[in-house]
């Protein structure tokens, strides 16, 4: 892969993406402090702090990486830069006013999500003008393109529920949730991360890369599972939910199988805080998919909660904690250091990592993660609180750790 300088956007204009993904994070732990463990999944206090975590976090890191990553992986320059310097901003104000409606004024609602799919429609639209005028073609690109779409769809989704829940139209809003679940976290956010971790796994983990054959399968599966889903929610189809959901389940396993044929072709193993993280979230991909088809026969909602909860915190949380590892450095590197290769010493990639913060960082995590995940499955307040303030610490650290890197200058 053809990895220029050119193709990575400057650090100026991605620094608030990353900044304000740690800052989201830690305000999401923070929040687990005062979440009620027994409260319905699909009520509005769980929603505000999903919507805080998966908007706030998960997006904000999501939006940076593929800024990133999007023309690197098809060789090419970003087609309009400059777009990415209002997207944050947007989304910024879309997030709190959600999260003000889901806690304070349900009538805010829809204006939140106003704003947040205009700044996804700007970063859709950007991204896919960026992959049509790149030169590779593969089922990355198609996976990333894919997920746009799913995107849209999930977010207008979503203001259909939110224009419902204010009284602003009338519309049966519990006919749409398992769809623009499916929609944003199964189309958008499942996609673009095994789409990137088809590239990134082979690039960090020094492994061999899947051919485009193989993972398109895992492609395809999960995106008939969100077309399934987004038909099944509003025409109140039994069957076709559970086949939505048996499909999603088999994308999920070979994709699995996917990143463990890789982990297998290492050529070298190095045990470092990108590897670390990938442990973790991939053994919690692992867990969830578990406890998720046991709910799908019919062993107790309970077991529902702790399969989210792993795919959420677990997971995505972790896939990308490792990745802002990489791909910080990287673009500090490339804007700084790359222009004195050969006239004199550089920093080594991994030299630019405050080793240590990123190590304490890591075991604060995986302990707030097992300890909450216990928690969940017993229904314990107080052991949940005790795993909630290791990952408050952790994100503490992770914030700083985003700080130190982000400070470096040559």
């Amino acid at each position: 892969m053809n990895v220029s300088p050119d193709f990575s956007p400057p650090m100026r204009i991605m620094a608030p993406y990353f900044l304000l993904g740690g800052l989201f994070y830690l305000l999401s732990m923070l929040s687990l402090l005062f979440l009620d463990i027994d409260a319905a999944l699909d009520s509005f206090e769980i929603a505000g702090w999903v919507h805080l975590y998966l908007l706030g976090f998960v997006m904000m890191f999501i939006f940076g990486a593929m800024a990133q990553l999007g023309p690197v992986v098809v060789e090419t320059k970003h087609a309009i830069i400059d777009l990415f310097r209002i997207i944050w901003i947007l989304l910024l104000i879309g997030v709190l006013l959600m999260v003000y409606g889901f806690y304070v004024s349900v009538a805010v609602l829809p204006y939140g999500g106003i704003f947040v799919l205009i700044a996804m429609t700007i970063f859709a639209v950007e991204l896919h003008l960026t992959l049509r005028q790149g030169k590779r073609k593969t089922s990355v690109t198609l996976s990333m393109k894919t997920s746009n779409f799913f995107l849209l769809l999930g977010l207008l989704n979503g203001i259909l529920m939110a224009l419902g829940l204010a009284g602003v139209i009338d519309t049966n809003t519990g006919l749409w949730f398992e769809a623009h679940i499916f929609g944003l976290l199964g189309g958008f956010v499942m996609l673009t991360i095994m789409g990137i971790s088809i590239v990134l796994i082979p690039m960090f983990g020094l492994a061999k890369r899947i051919s485009d054959n193989e993972f398109a399968g895992s492609l395809y599966t999960m995106s008939a599972a969100v077309v399934l889903m987004l038909l099944a929610s509003p025409l109140e189809l039994g069957w076709m939910r559970y086949l939505a959901f048996g499909l999603l389940m088999s994308s999920l396993l070979l994709y699995m199988y996917q990143v463990y044929k890789m982990t297998l072709s290492r050529v070298k193993v190095i045990h470092d805080i990108w590897a670390k993280s990938m442990y973790v979230g991939y053994i919690a991909l692992g867990l969830s998919w578990s406890f998720g088809l046991l709910y799908l026969f019919g062993l107790g909602e309970q077991l529902l909660l702790v399969s989210m909860w792993l795919l959420l915190v677990g997971f995505i949380g972790f896939v990308i904690m490792g990745n802002l590892y990489k791909i910080i450095p990287f673009l500090i590197w490339f804007q700084y250091y790359s222009p004195y290769i050969g006239e004199r010493d550089v920093p080594m990639l991994h030299e630019m990592i405050p080793q240590r913060l990123a190590d304490m960082q890591w075991v604060y995590s995986t302990l707030g993660l097992v300890v909450t995940t216990v928690a969940l499955g017993f229904g314990n307040d107080l052991l949940f609180a005790g795993g909630s303030a290791f990952l408050v610490t952790g994100a503490m650290m992770l914030l700083i750790a985003i700080r130190k890197m982000m400070s470096i200058r040559e």
